[in-house]
């Protein structure tokens, strides 16, 4: 299946964050409004540290930007 869990766990939240960021951007929010909810979001939900979420939005924008591809 899968080598590295942690792998696999961070493909998982990008894909959860991806659904909220699209949702949102849809709705015509703000991109820095989007990037708040999203910071929002990691911390209800797993509690990560200000790097992480850091680490977790540059994937985003990046994926936003088609410069990295989060495959299914």
């Amino acid at each position: 299946m899968v080598d590295c869990a942690h792998t696999w766990r961070k493909k998982l939240r990008l894909q959860e964050l991806m659904v909220i960021a699209k949702r949102e951007i849809d709705a015509g929010e703000d991109i820095d409004l989007v990037y708040e909810i999203l910071e929002d979001e990691m911390e209800l939900r797993w509690r990560f540290v200000g790097s992480t979420k850091r680490q977790y939005i540059d994937d985003i924008k990046k994926i936003l930007a088609n410069q990295y591809v989060l495959t299914v």
